[in-house]
């Protein structure tokens, strides 16, 4: 006979997940007139499910307390998806998209593309299971609570927000007739052209203490970003 608290929770897993998507978008363009042309698009919009991945760290706080024996394909006793709902992963409230191009002297030709768009949400976690249902290991998906002891304070999935991301990319080409119908283009791309860091990541273990107010002194430090400035020549060659 098993010992309670000797062992870990067996999980089952299944495809059921739920999305929820709204959003608009409004865009303006002039077409190539003179020696340029531009667009813009914003972008306003709310994503969200009630799963993310079943590799993902971010499980179910509450897993449910295993199958229905009488319907072995649906969802755990006591898992309540509505519980679990809350921004994708994949949500940017707002989104704006610049991009144009310009012909310059020498038939030098420049484009350019900038975005800035709103930081994807994460999930606080307690990094403890606090619930004692032995679902625990690297990445237990306890959440952090308000009220220590009282699990109805949990914070719900995807709560906060990564900063704001913004990129600029620049593209320069000039095309060199050679022989005939042949020609070579010459290309100098640079991305990120402002090198600003765009973080992607964040140490999101608030602890076991009262949030927000007792975090551990790792919380909240940012973790990893994306692409710093890079920059790329290429040439190609039409026949």
């Amino acid at each position: 006979m098993a010992v309670p608290g000797s062992s870990a929770s067996i999980l089952q897993y299944t495809s059921f997940g739920e999305t929820w998507y709204r959003g608009a978008t409004v865009s303006l363009a002039q077409r190539f007139a003179g020696q340029h042309d531009w667009a813009i698009s914003y972008t306003l919009s709310k994503a969200e499910d009630n799963s993310t991945d079943y590799q993902s760290a971010f499980l179910p706080q509450d897993t449910g307390t295993g199958r229905d024996p009488r319907d072995p394909f649906g969802l755990p006793l006591g898992f309540d998806p509505d519980a679990e709902r809350g921004p994708s992963v994949q949500d940017q409230r707002h989104r704006l998209v610049v991009n144009g191009s310009y012909l310059l002297p020498s038939r030098v030709q420049l484009f350019s593309i900038a975005t800035i768009a709103s930081g994807r949400p994460y999930t606080v976690l307690a990094g403890a299971d606090l619930n004692g249902d032995g679902n625990g290991g690297a990445f237990p998906p306890d959440r952090a609570r308000r009220v220590p002891r009282d699990a109805a304070s949990s914070l719900r999935r995807n709560t906060h927000t990564l900063p704001m991301l913004a990129t600029v990319d620049v593209r320069v080409t000039r095309r060199f007739p050679l022989r005939g119908r042949v020609s070579i283009e010459g290309i100098v791309e640079v991305f990120n052209l402002l090198n600003r860091a765009n973080f992607v990541e964040i140490n999101n273990i608030f602890g076991v203490g009262a949030f927000p107010t007792e975090p551990l002194p790792t919380f909240g430090r940012f973790e990893r970003a994306g692409p710093p400035l890079q920059a790329q020549l290429a040439a190609k060659v039409s026949f």
